[in-house]
């Protein structure tokens, strides 16, 4: 199905206006001056930006649901619950972009896979696969990208709303963590173990955005340049996924670091 997002404005659309209010106060006037590519390069990027975060919005409720199962503790469950709804306004805000940008790009996309399931046979480590893959990878390594364009960005609108995106995931990936403390000695060494190979399988699965993601004249919606943004990637790499994981005994296949370092230039290396 082509993705699209849907609000009916009713009861439950206002108590969102009420999460999205910080977004909305940013001045969405804003003239946006930039050449016709780089118009169309952020055009796409926003609109995958946009199903990315609803994908995330689905993650975070499948670890909920997990966390749940687990008997986790309250506040970790009811945070879980929180990073849905703040997915979801992530989500609107980079359509929004989007157009700005000139119109969002068709997206085919299957709802039905939005989310890998996990593997583990007991409900303690199935919550964890999936904290690790999303919380200790993808949010931990999106909220660099996140900053080097911000820094990059000479719109006053888009600067804003990326800055109020990364305040959010800064949160989201500090929960994998603070579960896996939780969890504690009541994970084994088979499923540490476990927990590295499904790190090593995040960090692949960024490999198709080098050399594709960036571009060289769209600095001004917020695209940071090739170089700046391999860097601020693979910088974050080894401080705020592999150290972190490895300090808890999970330790990520050095062949999925390689299969990275392999997509950048010498210069982000």
């Amino acid at each position: 199905m082509t993705f699209q997002l849907e609000i009916l404005d009713g009861p439950f659309g206002k108590r969102l206006a009420k999460r999205r209010a910080a977004f909305d106060a940013l001045d969405w006037s804003e003239p946006i001056d930039a050449p016709e590519h780089a118009l169309a390069a952020a055009s796409m990027v926003w609109t995958q930006s946009a199903f990315s975060e609803y994908a995330s919005a689905a993650a975070f409720a499948e670890i909920a649901a997990a966390l749940l199962s687990a008997g986790a503790p309250i506040d970790l469950v009811a945070a879980a619950g929180d990073f849905v709804v703040e997915e979801m306004v992530h989500s609107e805000v980079s359509a929004r972009l989007a157009m700005r940008a000139g119109g969002a790009v068709p997206l085919e996309v299957d709802l039905h896979r939005l989310v890998r399931p996990p593997e583990g046979a007991k409900p303690l480590v199935r919550a964890a696969e999936l904290l690790v893959r999303t919380s200790c990878v993808g949010e931990a390594l999106t909220l660099p990208v996140l900053k080097a364009s911000e820094h990059a960005c000479a719109s006053p609108l888009v600067s804003g709303a990326l800055r109020l995106i990364a305040a959010d995931e800064s949160a989201h990936a500090e929960l994998g963590p603070w579960y896996l403390d939780w969890a504690g000695e009541r994970l084994t060494d088979e499923d540490r173990t476990r927990l590295g190979a499904v790190a090593g399988d995040a960090i692949r699965a960024f490999r198709p955005l080098f050399g594709g993601s960036c571009t060289k004249d769209a600095a001004p919606l917020g695209l940071p340049g090739c170089d700046a943004f391999d860097a601020a990637f693979f910088g974050a790499l080894e401080r705020r996924v592999v150290a972190p994981l490895e300090l808890r005994g999970i330790l990520v296949p050095k062949d999925a670091l390689g299969a990275l370092r392999a997509e950048l230039p010498v210069s982000a290396v």
